[in-house]
């Protein structure tokens, strides 16, 4: 094998998803080093693994450690890090449960789970892009109001589940001690945003997402407004866009 230095990074790559060691030989002065790959073949697992347990911390209370360690090990090995950085590593981690049978064979809510985990380090991590302020509307008159478009702010992320994921994930985010959810709840909808620098989030009902769904698609505030009254017949416009002004989950079409 010629010592080529892609192939080197390659063929290094492949040693700490676990491939044979062996395969460095012709990199190496002497056959005794081999052993050394399992250093960092460890060191390579634990912190992918501990930079995935900052993120995904709900998941991570529900399984255990040994579990999520057995998870990220075929995690791993489906999707490699692609970045000497892991400060954006894990997007992926929610389909991946989605697809791995054992996952959605026994814990089929985990996957849900995880996608609330995301969005809130996606919140985190969001551009600081300022919220639309009940002073922003100041020369906005009332029966125009219905024809804007605010959008949501670039931190919101909306989610809908057939689970009760939400009451899961709320419970062992940030509950002392983890109350039970029963299965039988049934659908849940919820939003994650980031207002000034506190990450808040928030159940939501059918019409509350459908609201703020059309909104985060461009729509005018009427015509979510009508979406919304497809699912609650008395939606209040009004009392909804000011609790969400004031929540800062708005971007505004003044905005960049």
């Amino acid at each position: 094998m010629a010592k080529n230095g892609d192939d080197f990074y390659a063929n290094f790559a492949k040693v700490l998803d676990g491939t044979d060691a062996a395969r460095m030989q012709p990199w190496l002065e002497d056959e005794k080093h081999l052993t050394r790959f399992a250093v960092h073949q460890g060191n390579y697992r634990m912190t992918t693994s501990k930079a995935m347990q900052g993120i995904y911390k709900a998941v991570f209370r529900l399984v255990g450690d040994e579990y999520f360690m057995g998870l990220m090990t075929q995690f791993l090995h489906d999707y490699p890090p692609q970045s000497s950085s892991l400060t954006h590593y894990g997007a992926d981690f929610p389909a991946f449960l989605r697809n791995f049978s054992p996952v959605q064979k026994d814990l089929p809510w985990l996957a849900p789970v995880a996608q609330l985990d995301w969005a809130w380090f996606c919140a985190y991590g969001a551009k600081n892009t300022p919220a639309l302020d009940a002073s922003d509307l100041l020369d906005v008159a009332p029966e125009l109001l219905p024809g804007r478009t605010p959008g949501l702010h670039t931190s919101c992320t909306l989610l809908r589940f057939s689970v009760p994921a939400y009451s899961i994930w709320r419970t062992n985010r940030e509950d002392k001690n983890v109350g039970s959810i029963s299965m039988k709840k049934g659908r849940e909808w919820a939003c994650v945003w980031r207002q000034d620098m506190t990450i808040r989030h928030a159940s939501l009902n059918q019409a509350e997402y459908a609201f703020l769904d059309a909104i985060g698609g461009g729509r005018i505030l009427a015509e979510a407004w009508t979406d919304a009254r497809l699912h609650e017949q008395n939606f209040n416009l009004s009392k909804q866009f000011a609790r969400w002004l004031n929540a800062g989950i708005f971007m505004g079409d003044n905005n960049d």
